[in-house]
């Protein structure tokens, strides 16, 4: 069962996506589309303000590498986040990754997820994406709060960070950043083109004119002739900012029992489920792109379940999910590690009549990956 908050999230979803008719539905547009006019002009007010030095923007004394998006929703931020602290930290920089700590229950100023070499938090403490980041990077600390600079001070005095990555932060207008990233999602490239809550835009695309590059994600799951359409409107608001091309590269399946230990975990080859009956659950941004990835490795999907992003799945949930999936003749469910760390331990450990695999994947830098590197290196090497 959805909370209902979540109901809410998924009702205003399809409403801002055409996908609810009638008179209610007419009226609720209207009142989004002034609710958005306003946000706007806030937005613009608030931006304004730190441009002009009436709102102060503080500098931390280590270089900052802000990882967002202009978009709400699912761009693939976390796997990315992860490769390059991964990239950075066997560049040989002490670095550190800053999360606002979405729907966490910690309410502190600075919570350590970890330190690098322990995690201190349980992912309900830490929220989700911070956890999964703690629990793949090794020798990376994570630190959740909402105030980047208290944060990232923390992180610099603690802990010694040279280099920080602030996780979800084109918005984050109090902390200076060296290098600006924005993360485009190839599928869904700027959702209906209206701003909050009318769409799902944070701010006018205008304001993309503040990124220093641009991250496509999934170009393998886009159109043909989806690439070059994107690199043509965002050269509309900035010619000048470094266009790069990824990918979300399957690995391996782990069944969910064995990702759960954690240090080296036994795979399963993806070529298991080829031909197979399976079916996908997730609670994530973006879970069509999911599926289309299990459809590609060549499994049958017999039926899928999706919860909004951010979901807490219950013992009930999941033993309602397997019921499907053993009802539906599927060899197996397939989720994701975002998913796999909200699992209740109880039902991981239960004695289960399907296997649960855990896609592992990878995230992948094609077109602009060199001169991507190179921009890190300048901005890494620099003095400060």
């Amino acid at each position: 069962m959805m909370h209902q908050r979540e109901a809410l999230q998924v009702y205003l979803y399809k409403l801002v996506h055409g996908e609810k008719g009638g008179l209610l539905a007419t009226v609720l547009i209207g009142v989004l589309r002034g609710m958005s006019l306003i946000y706007g002009l806030g937005v613009a007010i608030k931006l304004g303000m730190y441009r002009l030095g009436v709102l102060t923007c503080n500098k931390l004394p280590c270089k900052v590498i802000s990882l967002g998006n202009i978009t709400v929703g699912g761009t693939g931020k976390t796997p990315t986040a992860q490769r390059l602290a991964a990239i950075i930290r066997d560049m040989g920089y002490k670095v550190a990754i800053l999360n606002r700590g979405y729907r966490s229950g910690w309410k502190g100023e600075v919570g350590v997820v970890s330190d690098g070499s322990k995690i201190y938090m349980t992912v309900t403490e830490a929220g989700d994406e911070a956890y999964l980041l703690a629990k793949s990077l090794p020798g990376v600390p994570v630190i959740i709060g909402r105030n980047r600079y208290i944060t990232g001070s923390y992180a610099v005095n603690n802990l010694k960070a040279e280099v920080i990555i602030m996780d979800d932060a084109y918005q984050h207008w109090q902390l200076q950043r060296d290098l600006d990233i924005v993360l485009i999602d190839s599928l869904n490239v700027f959702g209906n083109n209206f701003l909050l809550p009318r769409g799902t835009l944070r701010e006018p695309l205008k304001n993309l004119d503040r990124a220093h590059a641009f991250l496509l994600t999934k170009v393998d799951q886009a159109a043909d002739n989806a690439r070059e359409t994107i690199k043509d409107t965002l050269a509309r608001y900035n010619d000048q900012a470094l266009v790069v091309e990824s990918t979300h590269t399957p690995q391996c399946f782990i069944e969910i029992e064995e990702w759960y230990k954690g240090v080296r975990p036994e795979t399963v080859p993806l070529g298991k489920i080829q031909g197979q009956p399976v079916l996908p659950f997730s609670a994530i941004g973006n879970p069509s792109s999911f599926e289309k990835t299990i459809i590609d490795l060549g499994g049958e999907i017999v039926g899928s379940v999706q919860f909004p992003d951010h979901h807490d799945y219950t013992m009930a949930e999941m033993q309602a999910i397997m019921q499907k999936a053993v009802d539906n003749s599927a060899r197996a469910l397939i989720t994701t590690d975002k998913d796999a760390v909200k699992i209740p331990s109880e039902f991981i450990h239960s004695e289960r009549p399907l296997p649960v695999y855990v896609l592992s994947i990878e995230v992948r830098f094609h077109d602009g990956y060199a001169e991507l590197m190179e921009l890190i290196k300048q901005v890494t090497s620099h003095g400060s």
